[in-house]
């Protein structure tokens, strides 16, 4: 009975590691879901599990809560009896054990803080198509970002979201969001810019990546400590070729 409780807590505090102290509260459904696929933990457990995280017994399983009371509070608000009460009891109290409460005490909002105390840098590469009808340019720009955050990153709309819903997000994650923000920017400035005339070529190497780095650094609160970078295309490819035949 031990080491099948202790593979449930496992599989919970997993669960609350990778997705915040408020998951198993705010997707109970997607708790007994992956609870299911794992291979300690059995679908009638899981089942268990689904109801009491439904009625909420997470909130009432502190470290210093008596298990006796506990797990009577689970017989009256999950009409159980004493015995699944009981392996209830104990799933939620070694879950929300000081120990683990001390662990993630520590990984509140840290991602957010090594985010800010370090470097972003990021590599993009944009393309885009100069399209005149009878034939097209590849186009593409190239360039190595640095940039650093300030406090002004951390009142991102975006990130404040990502922050209330998993306050356990990682400096990767963190990273990698921003990351993806400024791509989509630039793949959206370098598209205009090299599809602006119609009957001008575009000339990548004159694309002020610069600029439009640090026109998204002040939406975003970054300040910008190098870009470098180069543009160019693959020449002119005709549609149609005329027969001389």
């Amino acid at each position: 009975m031990e080491e099948k409780i202790k593979s449930v807590i496992d599989e919970l505090k997993k669960t609350v590691d990778q997705n915040g102290p408020d998951y198993l509260t705010r997707e109970p459904y997607k708790v007994y879901e992956s609870l299911k696929k794992s291979d300690g933990v059995s679908e009638k457990t899981s089942a268990l599990i689904l109801y009491a995280l439904i009625n909420g017994i997470q909130s009432a399983a502190t470290p210093d809560v008596d298990p006796v009371l506990l797990s009577k509070k689970i017989q009256t608000a999950c009409s159980l009896n004493k015995k699944a009460a009981d392996f209830l009891s104990a799933i939620f109290l070694g879950l929300y054990s000081k120990e683990n409460e001390m662990t993630w005490a520590e990984k509140d909002m840290a991602g957010l803080k090594q985010f800010l105390e370090d470097k972003l840098v990021c590599e993009w590469d944009g393309s885009a198509v100069w399209d005149v009808g009878n034939g097209t340019v590849d186009c593409y720009y190239q360039a190595e970002i640095v940039l650093a955050p300030t406090e002004k990153s951390a009142a991102d709309k975006g990130l404040v979201m990502m922050m209330k819903t998993n306050p356990f997000t990682t400096k990767e994650a963190i990273s990698q969001y921003f990351r993806k923000s400024l791509e989509d920017y630039l793949n959206g400035e370098f598209k205009d810019y090299c599809t602006a005339e119609d009957y001008y070529q575009p000339v990548c190497e004159d694309f002020e990546v610069d600029y439009y780095v640090s026109q998204w650094c002040k939406e975003h609160g970054f300040e910008l400590v190098s870009c470098d970078g180069e543009g160019g295309d693959d020449g002119f490819e005709p549609k149609y070729w005329r027969s001389w035949y």
